[in-house]
């Protein structure tokens, strides 16, 4: 429970940074609340926050029962190609569109704002949605839908009836992961030209030195959280008896596409070609005009030191945040109550934090109490850790609860301890679950951008901020930025990859 609950508070501390930070005050809250710029920016940042989550769980859903429950050719394939999105970082996939459109439809508007937001957002995140969703479809029983269909009941009408409500705790999974980030999204929002409390809040602390304002309106973003964490328990709804388990012993019915195969197909190819083969396009093509001589020499020594910087202080970040969760995820799955709930909970709400006030709340500790770790890579894998344990923790859950509860007491019987217990049992088979979560942890920390651009220490640069530095957030330089957005996707492929052949494996 110590562990656990210190966790929670060092979770907590960048939430609790806005509110005990000098300068703050709930007058000044509602001062905020009260300004005419601040509900056109809520309310852009609710309409971006809802619009994403339902086109990434129409995506991600459809998908997945698409190549789960149908007869859609090279199933395996498909699951390698649609979660390979999640390697691309928002920023660039908005900074390969926005190029796409400068230089194929330069008259056109239609990429910038609301629309183009929610296309470039959710074509990025909806892996976060299909990959729970296709693990649970492989894992479950096909006992209740072949007993529906023997009743009369059509496919459609048993998937919604039967099917669906099983599935409901792994959107719910997906639309946290997808919602906490819309309300700390800055990099793809910015570039698009759509403004919400995130990108007013970054402007204020960086921009217009109005830190405090900056806290308050941070401050209404942690209460999204709380929100989003309650809406998350209500979709979940109450525990069904849902009939799961490793090695079923015959294959679900699948749906027959018939002729309508080709059509699917194409919307699966379309789905990956907006997604991968866009980015990909510009950011090839941007280097071969680098190394054409277009935009001078490519800064090699700079490439491989935000490359190296990258996968270093991301590996960190994933090995740290792995371990600090294991105390987390074994309280809520083994000891359920209210406090290791709240334990669990509290991990996420950092995840709901702009970039900017999680910097600035480290920054503060750092200089205030920790001194030795300003401007130090240690102080940015903190960060790392803090925003993205929910990952690790979220992921740690499934394993711990699949790990039966007998073979602990077994082992506790034999004379072990509860550490060793733990050690020799409890993680060996919970380690397929423990690895997605750190490949997923990896994966956000090396894509990072607002947070790494105040915390990176000075003189270094990860790719991330590397390419963000060529753009300017304004000025796109995509000649410039094309190297490093290269290889951010092909950095992000591997864990993408891995976490697609840990879903094959469920």
């Amino acid at each position: 429970m110590i562990p656990g609950l210190l966790i929670a508070a060092a979770a907590l501390a960048p939430a609790a940074y806005l509110l005990l930070r000098a300068g703050f005050s709930f007058s000044l809250l509602w001062d905020e609340l009260d300004s005419p710029s601040t509900l056109p920016l809520l309310w852009n940042t609710v309409k971006l926050l809802v619009l994403v989550c339902l086109c990434t769980a129409v995506l991600g859903v459809g998908l997945a029962v698409l190549i789960a429950r149908t007869s859609l050719p090279m199933p395996r394939a498909w699951t390698v190609v649609l979660t390979l999105p999640l390697g691309v970082p928002t920023f660039v996939g908005s900074y390969a569109w926005v190029a796409f459109s400068y230089e194929y439809f330069p008259q056109s508007r239609l990429i910038f704002g609301l629309g183009g937001s929610v296309a470039v957002l959710s074509l990025t995140l909806f892996p976060y949605v299909f990959l729970p969703v296709l693990t649970a479809l492989r894992r479950l029983d096909p006992a209740q839908e072949e007993a529906a269909r023997a009743l009369g009941h059509g496919p459609v009408p048993v998937f919604l009836r039967v099917t669906l409500p099983q599935l409901r705790p792994a959107v719910a999974t997906g639309l946290l992961i997808i919602g906490l980030h819309m309300l700390a999204e800055f990099g793809a929002v910015q570039m698009l030209g759509y403004s919400t409390l995130t990108t007013a809040i970054v402007q204020r602390a960086t921009v217009l030195g109005m830190p405090e304002s900056a806290r308050a309106l941070a401050v209404v973003l942690a209460g999204g959280a709380i929100v989003l964490l309650f809406l998350d328990r209500l979709l979940r709804g109450r525990a069904r008896p849902v009939h799961t388990g490793q090695g079923t012993p015959r294959p679900p019915m699948r749906w027959r596409l018939g002729r309508s195969t080709p059509l699917w197909l194409l919307l699966c190819l379309a789905v990956a070609a907006a997604a991968l083969a866009i980015p990909l396009w510009v950011t090839v093509s941007g280097l071969l005009r680098h190394l054409g001589g277009d935009a001078g020499a490519v800064d090699w020594q700079l490439l491989r030191d935000a490359t190296a910087n990258t996968a270093q202080w991301a590996g960190a970040a994933a090995v740290v945040a792995t371990v600090c969760a294991l105390p987390v995820s074994l309280l809520a799955v083994r000891y359920p109550g209210r406090i290791s709930g709240a334990i669990e909970r509290s991990t996420w709400v950092a995840h709901a934090l702009p970039g900017v006030i999680m910097a600035l709340s480290l920054v503060y500790i750092s200089v205030r109490w920790l001194y030795p770790l300003y401007q130090t890579s240690t102080l940015l894998v903190i960060g790392y850790v803090v925003m993205f344990l929910p990952l690790a923790v979220g992921s740690q859950q499934v394993g711990v609860a699949q790990a039966s509860t007998r073979l602990d007491e077994m082992s506790r019987s034999l004379g072990k301890g509860p550490l060793a217990t733990f050690g020799r049992v409890t993680v060996p088979l919970s380690f397929p679950a423990i690895g997605v979560g750190a490949l997923l942890v990896a994966l956000d920390a090396g894509k990072e951008l607002t947070t790494t651009l105040l915390l990176q220490p000075t003189g270094e640069k990860s790719l991330a901020t590397a390419l963000w530095s060529t753009t300017n957030g304004e000025v796109l330089d995509f000649t410039a930025a094309a190297p490093y957005g290269l290889v951010l996707l092909l950095i992000g492929a591997v864990p993408a990859v891995l976490l697609a052949r840990s879903t094959l494996r469920a």
